[in-house]
């Protein structure tokens, strides 16, 4: 009997206790549901870290030229490179002579005479077939300039570059990679 005395009170302890762990199970949880959120923000925070490293040591590999051979750049893709722009061709125009822009009774005229360097040696048939094109754009452009900004190597790095922009706008399919000048006399 004392076994059953003993099972009656647990029972009855039981059915007095319940509420109290309804409670104390829903104040745990609250706590607990905020210590999980604490928890996954915290994970988050920590795989973010990680992975910024992680990240910042593939930058680092990669511009210091570790990871070179893993991405197929080997040395020898570079020297074929270098073995095209040692392999330039160069195209020569004819002389062009030019009214300047200039408001005046004096008028002045510029002679110049340009080299296109190629890429390829199979592009100097288009890009003979092509020239009056080229020598029209370069005149249309030459034309316009004013006596004072021809001088200057400023001015002139900027007429290069001008110069390049057009003839790479006449012959489009052919790669032209500078302008050179052969000769300019203003007068």
């Amino acid at each position: 009997m004392a076994d059953e005395d003993d099972e009656l009170e647990e029972e009855e302890g039981d059915a007095e206790g319940a509420p109290e762990s309804d409670d104390d199970e829903e104040g745990e949880e609250g706590e607990g549901g905020a210590s999980k959120k604490f928890n996954k923000i915290k994970l988050f925070i920590i795989l973010g870290g990680v992975i910024f490293f992680l990240f910042l040591i593939g930058l680092s590999l990669f511009f210091f030229g570790i990871l070179d051979p893993y991405l197929g750049l080997d040395e020898e893709d570079i020297v074929q490179e270098e073995a095209v722009v040692q392999g330039q061709v160069f195209y020569k125009l004819q002389d062009m002579t030019i009214n300047l822009n200039e408001e005046g009774k004096k008028s002045r005229f510029m002679k110049v005479g340009l080299t296109l360097v190629l890429i390829d040696e199979l592009d100097v048939p288009l890009v003979e077939a092509l020239q009056p094109r080229i020598e029209d754009y370069i005149t249309t452009y030459l034309r316009e300039l004013k006596p004072e900004e021809l001088s200057g190597s400023a001015n002139f790095y900027r007429m290069r570059e001008n110069l390049l922009l057009r003839v790479r706008a006449a012959v489009a399919p052919v790669q032209v990679t500078n302008v050179l000048f052969n000769s300019m006399l203003v007068q």
